[in-house]
């Protein structure tokens, strides 16, 4: 239930849901009460979205949780006992699509593959259950990650999977468990720079000696134009991400799941 309702919440508390919750607020207020307090409401609803939805301010708060973590070439990860990559990257098969496709977040599969390919490590762990209510298949993200590898030229004897996590706190829990069961324990975890924290602090928690391999950057360097002020889905979406991503961390420190 906990894992259903934070997927539930998440996009209501993001900007776009709270700019929602706002103009809901007003469309009361003016229905109930003649207006009175309604207007505040829906310009405060507007300035919430508008503020967001700028590249200046998304790409600031996406900005500052990828740069948690430097971002690595392949040359200098150290060899370790296994390379894991958390899920997310991946759509199931629904019609009317007929094979697994891939999102943005494909770059972490890139990564992982290059790392395997420098002999980084001899094991790679593709972590990613599913929750049908929400993705409306029974595929895991796991096993939709391993079909794609193989596709790419990865030998199966070398993936392992962990098919049963829900959230980045079960990725942590369920991967640390296989990988104590085959007495692996020094690992580069990749995921996206932007969720990096939240996942290196759960691992490190759960006694995984992680080192950070981030993949998937959106924010790089680029010089100021003052296009970056008008609202865009690109700010919008950075922002809802960071958003999203600062909640998670906060919600993880008080539940005890981070250090």
């Amino acid at each position: 239930m906990f894992v259903l309702v934070g997927k539930v919440l998440g996009p209501l508390l993001a900007p776009l849901g709270l700019a929602t919750a706002l103009w809901v607020a007003a469309a009361w207020f003016r229905l109930r009460r003649g207006g009175r307090g309604s207007w505040p409401l829906m310009a405060l609803g507007a300035a919430v979205l508008a503020v967001s939805s700028s590249p200046l301010v998304g790409e600031a708060m996406l900005g500052h949780l990828e740069a948690d973590f430097p971002v690595l070439a392949v040359a200098e990860c150290p060899q370790v006992d296994a390379i894991v990559v958390l899920g997310g990257m991946t759509d199931p098969p629904l019609p009317p699509r007929r094979e697994v496709e891939v999102g943005a977040s494909f770059d972490r599969m890139l990564q992982a593959m290059r790392l395997l390919q420098a002999a980084k490590a001899p094991w790679l762990v593709f972590s990613g259950g599913n929750i049908p209510e929400l993705s409306g298949s029974a595929s895991t993200e796991a096993g939709q990650m391993r079909e794609l590898a193989v596709l790419c030229g990865v030998p199966a004897a070398c993936i392992l999977l962990e098919d049963s996590s829900r959230t980045t706190r079960e990725n942590a829990l369920f991967t640390a468990r296989l990988l104590r069961e085959r007495g692996l324990n020094r690992v580069l975890l990749v995921t996206s720079a932007g969720h990096m924290r939240r996942a290196m602090g759960v691992f490190r928690h759960e006694g995984v000696q992680a080192l950070a391999v981030p993949a998937d950057v959106h924010v790089v360097e680029r010089p100021y134009r003052w296009a970056q002020l008008l609202p865009t889905l690109w700010g919008l979406e950075c922002s809802t991400w960071a958003t999203k991503e600062y909640l998670g961390y906060w919600v993880y420190r008080w539940r005890g799941w981070i250090d």
